[in-house]
């Protein structure tokens, strides 16, 4: 009687073990599923990631080089109004065409379609990389601070103050080649226009300014793309 006690407890006790093994085995898989799906949907949010930030870049880089002519091109004009004292009709023609090009201004909206994703769906967590995710979010929080706090200074002084100051009937109407009845583009009257002279130092600053920024931004989406091409390549 001892012997079938003690045969059916060991018994048992097998049977408990295949149980908990059974289980831990189970738990362990679901765990491996789980942890392969975040790893699946971390690898398409990286991915996403550098596609935005790589076209983020790219535009960047365009506001930049289109800055720079505007800035060249300001040089260019107050370097002709203090070099001549007679101007000829190339020279008018010139300066008209290069005031127009200062008509416009730069402005730059992050792409945000991943990222407003991630943050919809609480999921930051599936970017594991803490250092990663910090950048990722200081990036963008830093792109609104300089949306809110700069681009939109230098669209309402662009419109307001600048354009108004350059924005003459004659220089339009010799760049464009207008036929219209409008006074003659009188240099000599031009380059003594305060109003005028402002609005070009204004313009090169700020545009100047403009580009120190876009630079900063630059180097900081660099540094994520490097970190993000590390972590997809791990992968």
């Amino acid at each position: 009687m001892e012997n079938k006690t003690s045969k059916y407890f060991k018994y048992a006790a097998g049977e408990i073990v295949l149980v908990v093994i059974g289980i831990l085995i189970a738990l362990q898989i679901n765990n491996w599923n789980e942890n392969r799906k975040i790893n699946n949907q971390e690898t398409i949010y990286l991915q996403d990631l550098k596609n935005d930030i790589t076209f983020d870049i790219e535009t960047l880089n365009a506001r930049v080089a289109n800055n720079n002519l505007m800035v060249h091109n300001i040089d260019t004009i107050l370097t002709l109004i203090s070099s001549k004292k007679k101007f000829t009709e190339q020279d008018e023609t010139l300066l008209a065409n290069m005031t127009l090009t200062l008509f416009g201004e730069s402005y730059f909206i992050p792409e945000k379609g991943t990222i407003n994703q991630i943050q919809s769906s609480s999921s930051g967590s599936f970017i594991k990389n803490k250092t990663l995710r910090d950048l990722i979010f200081r990036y963008y929080s830093n792109s609104e601070r300089v949306e809110k706090n700069m681009e939109q200074s230098i669209q309402i002084y662009q419109h307001q103050i600048i354009t108004p100051k350059l924005v003459h009937p004659a220089i339009a109407k010799r760049s464009m080649n207008i036929n219209a009845e409008v006074s003659p583009l009188n240099m000599s009257l031009l380059i003594k226009d305060n109003a005028y002279l402002n609005a070009l130092t204004l313009k090169s600053i700020g545009t100047q300014n403009q580009n120190i920024q876009y630079l900063k931004i630059i180097g900081k989406a660099e540094e994520i793309l490097s970190i993000i091409n590390t972590e997809l390549s791990n992968d």
